[in-house]
């Protein structure tokens, strides 16, 4: 019988990638908050759009480097720091 289970490394690797995801998301959303942006103003800032942000604020959406960094500037932080645990 065919097996439709995804192979263990490959459940290790996508559970790592949805934990710096997370990682991402919670602290994006929280130095949004900080700078007094809300997603939509953020929105005008970077050309992104409003539900593009709260896909990754919730973890929902993977985001490129570039992207991550435009929206860590927008919000005045070093892209490491949003990245940081």
């Amino acid at each position: 019988m065919p097996c439709h289970a995804m192979p263990i490394k490959k459940q290790k690797n996508k559970a790592l990638i949805l934990h710096e995801r997370r990682i991402f998301a919670r602290n994006f959303k929280q130095a949004r908050k900080e700078a007094g942006l809300t997603q939509e103003a953020l929105s005008r800032i970077t050309g992104l759009t409003q539900a593009f942000i709260s896909d990754v604020e919730n973890a929902k959406s993977t985001i490129n480097l570039d992207n991550a960094n435009v929206l860590a500037k927008a919000v005045g932080q070093p892209l490491w720091q949003l990245l940081s645990p």
